[in-house]
């Protein structure tokens, strides 16, 4: 099953969840998400997946993110689960 979370939705000023409004600009993570195509690399992972059947798919975000996470910051499984 498959539950798609566009990162181009259009978002509403003042509606930003406290985490989004404390997020600094300038870290490196918030800079390097806003250069990923999101949505392309979610469709890519979601075609192996049956969108009617089966347990929900992990968000694509949040595992193309941790792959990232772990390859630049050279982590075992264990230890990029930890950081994150």
């Amino acid at each position: 099953m498959i539950r798609i979370h566009s990162q181009t939705q259009l978002t509403l000023e003042g509606f930003e969840t406290p985490f989004e409004r404390t997020m600094d600009k300038n870290n490196r993570w918030i800079k390097l998400s806003a250069c990923i195509p999101w949505d392309d690399l979610a469709n890519a992972y979601y075609q192996s997946f049956n969108a009617s059947t089966g347990r929900p798919a992990k968000d694509a975000q949040l595992l193309i993110g941790a792959v990232i996470i772990k390859h630049k910051l050279k982590l075992d499984d264990e230890e990029t689960v930890a950081q994150i």
